[in-house]
């Protein structure tokens, strides 16, 4: 089963986590990141997108702007991202961009991750 790896549009760190948390709470707005502003709260993931990730039976991994960089050197998608990766090959993108920054509730998020979760079940189906 592929790994999915959320990739926020921030850079990790503690002060770029204060300077965010300042940022979601002056100008929620104009906040860069909204894979972020949709999954946590001020204290940290809502339990909802927890609960719904350990429901994929997915393996899960978090990454920020500059990690990414040094983890997967060849992914160059739009941030935030959703990407997939199988052990044999370089992540590819599952929601882009776009798609997560057009949802504009936890609950939107979580419905087109599993409509492109299903997809991409039944694509692994076909090919085998």
């Amino acid at each position: 089963m592929p790994k999915l790896i959320f990739v926020y549009a921030v850079n990790s760190g503690l002060f770029n986590m204060v300077s965010d948390y300042a940022h979601k709470v002056m100008s929620p707005s104009t906040y860069p990141c909204n894979l972020c502003a949709v999954t946590n709260t001020m204290l940290g993931k809502k339990r909802e997108w927890s609960d719904f990730l350990r429901a994929t039976g997915h393996d899960v991994e978090f990454l920020h702007r500059d990690e990414v960089i040094a983890v997967y050197p060849h992914v160059t998608a739009t941030l935030p991202v959703v990407l997939r990766s199988n052990e044999d090959s370089d992540p590819d993108v599952l929601v882009s961009s776009a798609d997560i920054n057009a949802c504009r509730t936890l609950h939107d998020l979580i419905s087109l991750m599993r409509r492109r979760l299903e997809l991409d079940d039944a694509r692994g189906r076909l090919d085998n």
